[in-house]
């Protein structure tokens, strides 16, 4: 796990630990989105994938798992737990319709995880292409998880600058990245200020 997730999922961890319902926003704004996408792997259904994620932060909220979640298994954790409640849906349907073997579900969830850190590794090589200043704003906001007023202070400039230095640089990644990647850039990447 790189350095930001990690310092990320501490941050969600923390605020969490003290029972704060924020923390709960904070990690369903990080994770809900990749935990849908994982979901529906599995289950080749959008409307089902997100009532697993859904149920499963209804469940780390209600029965206080919240509060043993640890910020370096946090993804593990997430991930392993939505895999699960997906094997168990596809259980109790008819197993003559969604037939697949326990083979073919771990294979599904290595292939994510490798698609996964393609993607990351391919936008952040794209990344390092960029002019040094838009590289260092790109690395701020959509790695470390920065604001851009954050980030404008740190380099004084002006809020604009930083987002046209962004515009600018998410443009460039799109020209260059193919669909797939340049989604998935988008759906790793990018959150909500």
């Amino acid at each position: 796990m790189n350095g930001s997730r990690l310092n990320r999922n501490q941050k969600i961890c923390i605020v969490l630990h003290s029972d704060d319902p924020k923390g709960m926003e904070m990690l369903f704004d990080t994770y809900y989105s990749t935990l849908v996408v994982l979901a529906d792997t599995f289950l080749h259904d959008m409307d089902s994938a997100e009532d697993i994620v859904q149920e499963l932060f209804i469940d780390i909220w209600e029965d206080k798992i919240y509060r043993k979640l640890k910020s370096e298994t946090l993804d593990s954790f997430l991930y392993i737990s939505v895999r699960n409640r997906c094997l168990k849906k596809i259980e109790k349907q008819d197993v003559f319709r969604h037939v697949m073997s326990l083979d073919q579900v771990d294979i599904i969830f290595e292939e994510y995880n490798e698609r996964y850190d393609i993607i990351v590794s391919r936008v952040l090589e794209e990344i390092t292409q960029l002019p040094e200043r838009s590289r260092e704003v790109m690395k701020c906001v959509f790695v470390e998880g920065m604001k851009y007023r954050e980030v404008a202070e740190l380099y004084g400039i002006s809020i604009s600058t930083v987002k046209t230095l962004l515009g600018n640089s998410v443009r460039k990644l799109r020209e260059r990245l193919n669909k797939e990647m340049y989604a998935g850039f988008l759906l790793l990447f990018c959150r909500q200020e």
